[in-house]
């Protein structure tokens, strides 16, 4: 079976009304997958046909992407990023997630980069779907090679428009754009920038341990010389009330970030290099 027809599967089983509810059977679907392990994230982090199958397999059985976006959409994000003049966006391990989307949207010029392929051909097929919200968008295009412009010069309505990071004070745009790359973040050859943004989420910390320094330092190396470094941990078992800490904070501290937690006055707007580390849990 073919991405295309896995992908017409998903979509018509969403559109048919059934004996069974449609929300029934992919609830039983999902939960028959995820005791198989079908569901699980891979051991090996840097090899792309385990990611591949695992993407297929988020498609095919539902997975919690949007759940996921809803989480980490963040308002003061964009807003934050405009004040600094950040034109260049980064999204690494950025999967199926819409936020090089959103962010693309509302004006930056963004890179999606994953190891797999999966994700890159996913947002093209929806893309090309005549169907899908974005060709309501005055001056969207995509391009031969799946890169996407959008060449309105005024707002776009937010209902044509994921819903992360949406904000009364940060209105969709045009003028941004969205280019896919597969690779290895840990390559240095891949998506080389500089950026003037990175974002990971939920995706260094699923290398081992030792790695870790690793995976920070190809990151933080893809930055321009004033940059922000976004970062997501995910901690699931977490509860109110108990201690945290960012496994990034102590080697970004140690490299001179600032932390947009403790900034203080116009930091947050006027560091060199800055730090935006986030948790999410549940």
């Amino acid at each position: 079976m073919t991405l295309g027809d896995l992908l017409r599967r998903a979509v018509g089983r969403l559109s048919k009304v059934r004996a069974v509810s449609p929300e029934r059977q992919r609830a039983a679907a999902w939960r028959a997958a995820f005791e198989a392990g079908l569901l699980n994230v891979p051991q090996d982090v840097r090899d792309p046909r385990a990611w591949d199958n695992f993407w297929r397999n988020q498609i095919e059985f539902g997975g919690d992407q949007g759940l996921a976006d809803m989480m980490a959409s963040d308002a003061t994000l964009p807003e934050l990023l405009t004040r600094r003049g950040s034109q260049t966006i980064l999204c690494a391990g950025n999967g199926l997630s819409d936020e090089a989307l959103s962010l693309a949207l509302l004006g930056f010029q963004v890179t999606a980069l994953d190891i797999s392929a999966v994700p890159a051909q996913v947002f093209a097929f929806m893309f090309r779907s005549p169907d899908h919200p974005v060709h309501r968008i005055p001056g969207f295009r995509i391009g031969n090679d799946n890169t996407v412009t959008v060449a309105c010069d005024g707002p776009i309505d937010p209902e044509l428009c994921p819903p992360m990071h949406r904000s009364a004070d940060q209105a969709p745009k045009g003028g941004g754009a969205l280019a896919f790359v597969t690779g290895d973040l840990i390559d240095p050859d891949v998506c080389p920038g500089p950026f003037d943004v990175v974002i990971e989420r939920r995706t260094v910390q699923l290398f081992p341990q030792h790695e870790h320094t690793t995976a920070l330092h190809r990151l933080s190396e893809r930055l321009a010389e004033r940059g922000v470094f976004v970062s997501q941990e995910h901690q699931g078992g977490w509860r109110p009330g108990e201690p945290r800490t960012h496994h990034a904070e102590a080697w970004l501290k140690s490299r001179g970030f600032v932390l947009e937690s403790e900034a203080k006055g116009d930091q947050r707007d006027s560091a060199p290099r800055l730090a935006y580390l986030m948790f999410t849990s549940g």
